[in-house]
């Protein structure tokens, strides 16, 4: 295969068809120039049919299959869809919403992670999967589970809850300190009296609200890390991935799940309910690449009309192609379709993939096989740089606490994100989408877009990037909270208020429909009243010089975007959401500034 893309495949369930059609399957594969799957993600009741009660032979005999055709396989643990006798047995296991009511079974990731039945019949499921298979020549990784993304709030949730929290505090003291809990006589004398967030508690305190959504990001952490640690004891050698859901995901913590993972996957589904936009994916591409800074795989690409009770618009011709040299233009080294053919029954019988429902070959079959043909003779997109010149920031625990107070009903992290991306977009000109506080060494701008959660660690890397030479561009809201998701006792930004020069003497959110506008005050930035929406910060510069002042409306005449040299290089606050052309006009990389 071409170095560019190693692996071009597809998401195959054997275990929905006869056996007598395998074959056939993975005659047609080949032909399309495939030379992987994934399988056996959802299979759990097919390889354990009953308590302790194992059948590999099929999946052995799929596999042997398909290495005859020369496609290698990665399994997938099974671990997103608990077979019903286990449920039965544990029904403790069932994870339970913001609003304390339990799950039942029929769909799937209905289950606790914390919960010690289900961890327990996890480890069972995959030490038996790596014994049986994982020496087998075909077998090339593994991906963990499946989309890993739902909070838990039951019982064993709360009290794993108050041990992480002991753990991380020491005393009540420290933990009553930390998130302030005077307020409204919530101090706690007792562990066990520390609640978790619950919809029915009328609205949690910030802090405990951060630490539970840090707590859960952990908990997926060591669920997983349980998995990896069997299949590199049983199947050594063999990469360990797991399949993230993009940008747009935004319940754990991505950046902590790829730390133990040899790279990571993601699911793209371009063609939703809405017209696609290929900026978003290109967004999650980068971000996904982002997440171990190296190359990636999509281990779910779209392949057909998709959705369970609606169905979203078929690929046109040449769409599918078209996703899949964005793919490998952002990092991609893995293209891997879902799916090989749609089921005839289940939830899934409307999302479609590369064959028809019958089996036979289409046009979407006939433009995938194109693809590989491309693919082998090298004709397709140069992959990206190993670091970019332009870096965004992304921090989950800004994201967490944004989502319990926006301080705006307008405002989201993912759009606010994305409207700097899409701005700076380029394809010639790739963008690295990294955690706050990752290494900032060979960067010339970094876009840190409400940096609402800052710790002093954060602030200083971003301090000593300007100081030698950097660009920083941040936004308002930032260096309002401190790690304990408390409002910090200085002027705004905060631990940043030094780098960028400037002071928030007042903020305000406004109504939708208000008429509030912001102009430039320098060449670069656009002198006609552009729209200032969502949320407007009021500056009072102390050592940087406005280059944009608001106009007819709030803080009519004062600072909204200033400049500060510091050290080296300069700091750029945006305080208020402001259109293309105004984002465009503060990068350096563009216009000098």
């Amino acid at each position: 295969m071409n170095p560019n893309v190693r692996y071009f495949g597809a998401d195959y369930y054997p275990e929905h068809w006869p056996e007598e059609r395998w074959p056939e399957d993975a005659r047609l594969m080949r032909e399309a120039g495939l030379n992987v799957v994934r399988m056996a993600e959802f299979a759990w009741v097919k390889m354990e049919p009953a308590e302790g009660r194992f059948d590999f032979d099929w999946l052995r005999r799929a596999v042997g299959i398909l290495h005859g055709e020369g496609i290698s396989c990665v399994l997938g643990t099974p671990t997103a869809a608990a077979p019903a006798w286990l449920m039965q047995a544990h029904p403790e296991i069932y994870r339970v919403n913001e609003q304390r009511q339990r799950a039942t079974f029929g769909a799937r990731q209905f289950m606790c992670v914390n919960a010690p039945a289900f961890r327990e019949a996890s480890r069972r499921i995959v030490s038996a999967m790596a014994t049986e298979l994982g020496a087998h020549d075909a077998i090339i990784g593994w991906q963990i589970d499946n989309e890993f993304g739902s909070l838990c709030y039951c019982d064993i949730c709360q009290a794993e809850f108050q041990r992480w929290l002991r753990e991380k505090y020491g005393s009540l003291d420290a933990l009553n300190d930390a998130w302030g809990t005077i307020f409204w006589s919530q101090t706690y004398s007792d562990w066990t009296q520390i609640p978790l967030p619950w919809a029915t508690s009328g609205g949690a305190n910030p802090g405990l609200y951060l630490d539970y959504r840090r707590f859960m990001a952990d908990s997926y952490v060591a669920f997983q890390r349980q998995q990896i640690e069997i299949l590199r004891k049983h199947s050594p050698g063999r990469f360990i991935t797991h399949n993230f859901m993009g940008f747009p995901k935004d319940v754990l913590d991505y950046y902590k799940l790829a730390e133990d993972l040899d790279f990571v996957s993601w699911d793209n589904y371009p063609q939703g309910g809405a017209p696609v936009d290929p900026v978003a994916v290109a967004l999650s591409h980068d971000y996904t690449r982002g997440m171990k800074r190296r190359r990636f795989w999509v281990m779910e690409e779209q392949s057909g009309p998709a959705g369970w009770g609606i169905m979203c618009p078929t690929p046109r011709p040449g769409q599918i192609r078209e996703w899949t040299r964005q793919a490998i233009a952002h990092g991609a080294e893995g293209i891997v379709y879902f799916r090989w053919r749609p089921a005839r029954f289940g939830t899934e019988q409307y999302w479609h993939g590369i064959l028809n429902h019958d089996g036979s070959v289409n046009r979407r079959y006939e433009e995938i096989k194109r693809v590989g043909d491309e693919i082998k003779r090298g004709d397709i997109p140069d992959s990206p740089p190993d670091r970019a010149g332009v870096a965004i920031l992304v921090d989950c625990d800004s994201r967490f606490a944004l989502q319990a107070q926006p301080g705006n009903p307008q405002f989201s992290y993912f759009e606010h994100v994305l409207a700097y991306y899409r701005a700076l977009y380029d394809p010639a000109c790739p963008i690295d989408v990294i955690p706050a506080g990752a290494d900032l060494t060979g960067y010339e701008l970094v876009i840190a877009p409400t940096l609402f959660v800052l710790t002093p660690q954060v602030a200083g890397k971003l301090a000593d990037f300007v100081y030698r030479g950097g660009v920083l561009i941040t936004t308002f809201r930032t260096g309002v909270k401190d790690e304990f998701n408390r409002v910090v006792n200085e002027p705004l930004p905060g631990l940043l208020r030094e780098v960028c020069g400037v002071e928030v003497a007042e903020y305000h959110s406004p109504l939708p429909d208000e008429p509030n506008w912001v102009r430039g005050l320098v060449p670069q930035l656009p002198s006609e009243p552009t729209r200032a929406r969502v949320w407007l910060d009021v500056l009072r510069p102390t050592t940087a010089e406005a280059i944009a002042e608001y106009v007819t409306g709030f803080g009519d005449g004062s600072p909204a975007i200033t400049r500060n040299y510091y050290g080296s290089g300069k700091a750029i606050y945006i305080g208020t959401w402001v259109e293309r052309q105004v984002i465009v006009g503060c990068d350096p990389a563009r216009l000098e500034l």
